[in-house]
C-alpha cells in the first residue's frame, strides 16, 4: 500500500502534511468543506434548530459565527502559501468542531451522499421536463418540405414560450403570448385525423397567411392582400439538394414575408417529351370545397399547384406552406392549420447537414433559423 505523506500537528493537534504539494491539495480540500458545512449546516440550524435546547442552539450559532470568521479571514490571506499559516488552522479547526456539532446534535437531518444525489437528479429532469414544456424543444427535421432553407435530419430548438404556454399533452392554452406572423417557421401538430402517415406527427413549415390575409399563388408568385410579396430569382438550374428519380434541377428565389428572408425552390420543367411529374396529363389537384373550404385540396402531386386561390384566413388559423414548393405537403393539400395546434417558432441550430448525404454544416450551427429582412423592410432584398 501506498504511504501517507509525512504529517506535522497544527497548534490544536490537528494533523497537516509536511509536503509542500500535499499541503496545498489538503488545504483546499479543508477550504471546500468549509464551504459546504457554511452552507448546509446553516440550512439545517435554520430549519430544525428550533428543536434544540436553547444553550445547544447557541453553541452551534457560536461554532457557525467562528467559520464563517475563520473563512473570511483564510481568504484574506490569499492562496499559494505551503506551509500552516494561523489563518488555516483557525478554519481546520472551526470546520471540525461546527462539523462535530452539526453531526451530534442534527446527524438525524442531514442527508447522506446517496440522497444528495438522487435530488440533484430528480431536480434537473424536472427542470428539464419544464424547459422542454414550457421553454424550448429539440427538433429533427424528418423531410425535405422545407429544402432550402432546412435539411433533411437538420436538428434546431424550438421555441415554445414565444406563442403562449399551454397545459402539457393538451392543446389548452393558459397564458396567451402573441400568435404566429407571417413569415415564421413554426412546428404543429398535423390537425386531422384522415392521413396515417401525419396524424398525430409533429410538422414544421413556412406560416404563409395569418388570420384576415387574403392569399394566392399564380405561376409561382405568391400574392398577399392582392400584392406580390418581395421574389428575387438567384438560380434558374440548382441542385434540388435531395435525391430524385428524375434528377430534377430547381429554381431557386429569394423571397420576403412579414420582413423575414428565405428562399424557396421549385422543380425546372423537365425537357418536352420526358416522363415526370410535372407533364401536362398528370392529373389536376381538385377542390373539396365541403371539408375546410376552398382553400383544400384532395391531395395530388404539387409540381401542378403553381396556382392556387385567392383565399382568405379565417380567424383562429394560419395557412402554411413549405420553401420546397414542389415537394411539400402542406395546407395547399390538408387545408389550415388551427392556432392551438402549433408548438412554438423555430429558433436556433444546434446541428445542421448540407444535404442528403449528411455532411455537417459548419457554418450554420448555432445560428438563427430566421433571417432578417434588411433594415426590417422587405424592399432591400
Amino acid at each position: 500500500m501506498p504511504e501517507s505523506p509525512p504529517r506535522s500537528q497544527s497548534a490544536d493537534g490537528a494533523a497537516m502534511p509536511i509536503d509542500p504539494k500535499h499541503y496545498k491539495a489538503f488545504i483546499k480540500q479543508v477550504a471546500q468543506r468549509a464551504a459546504h458545512l457554511a452552507d448546509h449546516g446553516k440550512r439545517l440550524l435554520d430549519r430544525h434548530g428550533k428543536r434544540l435546547s436553547e444553550p445547544v442552539r447557541e453553541e452551534l450559532a457560536q461554532q457557525f459565527m467562528a467559520l464563517q470568521q475563520a473563512s473570511a479571514a483564510f481568504k484574506a490571506q490569499g492562496r499559494g502559501h505551503t506551509t500552516a499559516t494561523p489563518q488555516d488552522t483557525a478554519l481546520l479547526h472551526a470546520v471540525d468542531h461546527f462539523g462535530a456539532g452539526i453531526d451530534t446534535h442534527l446527524g438525524q437531518y442531514r442527508k447522506s451522499v446517496a440522497r444528495e444525489y438522487v435530488e440533484a437528479i430528480a431536480w434537473a429532469v424536472v427542470l428539464t421536463l419544464i424547459i422542454r414544456a414550457f421553454v424550448f424543444e429539440a427538433f429533427q427535421i424528418p423531410t425535405g418540405s422545407m429544402i432550402p432553407t432546412l435539411q433533411i435530419h437538420d436538428h434546431l430548438f424550438v421555441n415554445k414560450f414565444i406563442y403562449g404556454l399551454k397545459i402539457p399533452f393538451t392543446r389548452i392554452k393558459f397564458f396567451d403570448i402573441r400568435a404566429p406572423k407571417p413569415g415564421e417557421i413554426v412546428v404543429f401538430e398535423y390537425p386531422y385525423d384522415d392521413d396515417p402517415d401525419s396524424s398525430g406527427k409533429d410538422l414544421i413549415k413556412r406560416v404563409i397567411g395569418v388570420p384576415g390575409d387574403r392569399v394566392r399563388l399564380k405561376d409561382n408568385q405568391l400574392y398577399v392582400d392582392d400584392k406580390p410579396i418581395a421574389r428575387k430569382v438567384i438560380s434558374k438550374d440548382a441542385d434540388c439538394g435531395q435525391e430524385s428519380a428524375f434528377a430534377r434541377r430547381c429554381e431557386v428565389a429569394r423571397e420576403c414575408l412579414g420582413g423575414v428572408v428565405y428562399a424557396t425552390q421549385h422543380h425546372v420543367p423537365l425537357p418536352a417529351g420526358q416522363e415526370g411529374n410535372d407533364t401536362p396529363d398528370w392529373p389536376l389537384a381538385t377542390f373539396d370545397a365541403g371539408r375546410f373550404g376552398p382553400h383544400a385540396r384532395v391531395y395530388s402531386l404539387p409540381e401542378n399547384d403553381k396556382n392556387f386561390p385567392n383565399f382568405e384566413v379565417p380567424a383562429g388559423h394560419v395557412l402554411v406552406m413549405g420553401d420546397n414548393r414542389d415537394n411539400s405537403k402542406d395546407g395547399r393539400f390538408f387545408g389550415l392549420v388551427p392556432l392551438e395546434v402549433i408548438k412554438g417558432k423555430a429558433g436556433v441550430f444546434w446541428w445542421a447537414y448540407k444535404d442528403v448525404r449528411y455532411l455537417p454544416d459548419w457554418g450554420r450551427l448555432f445560428r438563427f433559423v430566421h433571417e432578417d429582412a434588411p433594415g426590417g423592410s422587405c424592399k432591400n432584398i
